[in-house]
């Protein structure tokens, strides 16, 4: 609160110089008066207006003796009041009203900036947040771009690597038949050295079937004679 007094009687004391070298004809009516602008120079003329304190009015001109002076309101009425009630510079309670409001105006437009500041900055960091995104991105995409073109630089290469897969491939395959042949030719082997061996027992069976009978009958007569 002290600051701010110290803002406010900065301002109404710029204000006041500033204005004071602007116009030299510009004159205020004098803090805590009420004056009355006369026809003429003196108290018998009639009152035109009156003027509170801090009302603004030109100068026209200075009555003989300096005691007098001709001035001009706003809304135009001309008429002479007593010189010692104008003043050069706005009155304190005025300079400090005006500057009092060009203290709160500066205070809105300065927690506006505020508030702009803070949305800059928040937009601020998401656009560094997209940036590392779009960052992480174009390495991403630098990458499989190089490893595409490490692919493109070798087509020799991988035209001679799928031929030698295809003739190994082939290679296999004729192996793999082969091999099935082969397997086929050894079941059919076994089974013709199991039919024969079988057909060999049944032959000796019938022989000895057939020999063995009479070979006993021989023996038994044998015997008996």
């Amino acid at each position: 609160m002290h600051v701010k007094r110290k803002i406010v009687a900065t301002l109404a004391l710029l204000i006041s110089l500033g204005t004071a070298a602007a116009d030299t004809t510009t004159r205020y009516v004098s803090d805590h008066l009420i004056i009355t602008l006369r026809a003429g120079q003196g108290d018998e003329f009639r009152i035109l207006k009156s003027l509170p304190s801090g009302t603004r009015v030109e100068l026209l001109e200075e009555g003989a003796g300096g005691e007098f002076a001709r001035i001009r309101t706003e809304d135009g009425t001309e008429g002479w009041v007593r010189s010692w009630y104008l003043a050069d510079t706005p009155p304190a309670g005025l300079l400090l009203d005006e500057a009092q409001r060009k203290a709160e105006r500066l205070e809105a437009e300065n927690k506006k900036l505020l508030a702009d500041n803070r949305g800059l900055t928040q937009a601020h960091s998401a656009l560094v947040r997209e940036q590392r995104e779009l960052r992480q991105t174009h390495e991403t995409v630098a990458a499989e771009n190089e490893r595409l073109k490490d692919i493109a630089a070798r087509p020799m290469e991988l035209e001679s690597e799928n031929k030698r897969l295809s003739a190994t491939v082939t290679r296999l395959t004729a192996e793999n038949t082969r091999l099935a042949g082969e397997n086929r030719t050894l079941r059919n082997s076994s089974v013709q050295k199991w039919f024969m061996a079988g057909s060999g027992v049944l032959v000796v069976g019938v022989i000895l079937g057939l020999v063995l009978p009479r070979l006993r009958r021989r023996g038994t007569s044998n015997w008996w004679t």
